[in-house]
């Protein structure tokens, strides 16, 4: 949420971690470019920003979100399917069946929790941890060379509320994947974090720390790949971390080596660096034409592609 960009103790607490995180990207050659979104929710029901994100339609509810799914429609995923990709979910809270990820999003591949088997210590109330999850599916699907090109999904898990335990980074990527992925005083430390109900924020920051740190490794583990990484919240975190009054925004981050695409980025509004800054560039629907029209297929001229999508919102 951006209440993590704009509360100062917030900031200050994270300042160490973004800096480690910006480093990375510029390390790999790669940049980024940020602005801000406003969700289509708040606090909760991240599949209604998901959807909303990855049809381009408005979805606040569950009755809209119910309709929608019924409908055979376009989504981001059948776009990149279009263009060669093989497409990947990686939803690590889904513990019951999800026929809509095949039948409605069109996914080739679900890694639900049960898929990715995770047999390590747990953390949270889903178990599994962002980090293994990653390598799980960066193992499967993106470590092997001769294939087609991916385009994954991944809704993480390890920033959910209440935050805490949050796991230790484990540097060793292979080594996450074992059933003894961390040592034994890190392990004891992290579990020995309680959240204080009455004031989350510590746990809070906690998280995001460990996110950047996952994100950033993973930027150095795939130093050679031209990937293009859109980081997004979902919504914001809950009142008793974003305080009242706070707005719907929540910031966006695209990590990228192509210089073209970070260009046109900057001409939808987007600004140099991983600080979103104080412009809202769109609503999660309407982000997607936006990414349309920058990553569009050369074969498909973008302005026509996202004026596609308009029209069939």
């Amino acid at each position: 949420g951006m209440v993590s960009w704009e509360r100062p103790a917030f900031v200050d607490a994270l300042a160490d971690s973004r800096a480690r995180f910006t480093a990375d990207i510029r390390k790999t050659g790669r940049g980024v470019v940020s602005a801000r979104v406003e969700s289509t929710t708040f606090a909760g029901e991240s599949w209604l920003a998901h959807i909303s994100l990855l049809s381009g339609t408005e979805v606040r509810d569950d009755r809209t979100n119910a309709r929608l799914m019924a409908q055979e429609r376009d989504t981001l995923v059948t776009v990149f399917q279009r263009g060669g990709y093989r497409a990947a979910a990686i939803v690590p809270g889904l513990l019951v069946p999800w026929p809509e990820g095949a039948f409605f999003y069109r996914f080739d591949e679900i890694y639900d929790y049960d898929r990715l088997a995770y047999r390590g210590p747990p953390f949270g109330w889903w178990s599994i941890n962002d980090q293994y999850a990653l390598a799980h599916v960066d193992r499967l699907e993106i470590a092997p060379r001769d294939r087609e090109p991916r385009f994954v999904f991944f809704s993480t898990l390890s920033t959910h509320a209440p935050f805490t335990p949050a796991p230790p980074y484990q540097p060793d990527w292979e080594r996450v994947l074992s059933p003894q992925p961390y040592d034994d005083d890190e392990l004891m430390a992290a579990w020995s974090e309680q959240p204080d109900w009455l004031n989350l924020g510590p746990s809070y920051v906690q998280a995001l720390r460990y996110a950047y740190a996952t994100l950033g490794g993973y930027l150095r583990l795939r130093a050679d790949r031209d990937l293009v990484m859109i980081l997004i919240g979902d919504h914001q975190p809950p009142s008793l971390v974003s305080g009242a009054g706070a707005s719907w925004d929540v910031p966006v981050h695209v990590v990228a080596a192509r210089a073209p695409v970070l260009d046109r980025l900057r001409g939808h509004g987007f600004a140099d660096g991983p600080a979103p800054g104080s412009r809202t560039v769109a609503r999660m629907d309407t982000l997607l034409p936006l990414l349309l029209d920058v990553f569009g297929d050369p074969a498909d001229p973008p302005g026509r592609q996202a004026a596609a999508a308009r029209r069939s919102q």
